[in-house]
């Protein structure tokens, strides 16, 4: 029998792979059906140019491209630093297509350290092995 902590523990880890699979649908919606527009809008991008070559139409390469494009909108500045994006380009973006890639890879990003430390906590008080 489990004990009550431990229950939760279970749910929480349930509800964490729920929320992380529901964003990767979300990014893997983006990427077959705003593909295009992140392309033409993201023409002048060096880091988009080399990496577009790489994209197919399996799920893989898009949704590498999508999380790199939503890195490069998560940090703007650091990626215009590094000459990985155009700042004519990131200006002219869709604001509502920007927003949903930082939310998106933003909440991938918490979602990913939640899960570390659900790892961390469960070897921790030995509930995962």
């Amino acid at each position: 029998m489990r004990s009550g902590s431990e229950t939760i523990f279970l749910l929480g880890g349930l509800v964490l792979i729920v929320l992380i699979l529901s964003v990767v649908l979300v990014l893997l919606f983006v990427a077959y059906f705003w593909m295009r527009t992140i392309l033409k809008y993201l023409s002048n991008s060096p880091g988009v140019i080399s990496k577009h070559s790489y994209l197919g139409w399996d799920p893989i390469s898009r949704f590498l491209m999508v999380s790199y494009v939503g890195a490069l909108m998560i940090f703007p500045a650091r990626s215009s630093r590094k000459g990985e994006l155009s700042l004519q380009d990131y200006e002219l973006f869709p604001v509502k297509l920007k927003h949903v890639l930082r939310m998106c890879c933003g909440s991938m990003m918490v979602l990913g350290v939640i899960a570390i430390g659900f790892v961390l906590v469960g070897r921790y008080m030995g509930w995962s092995k």
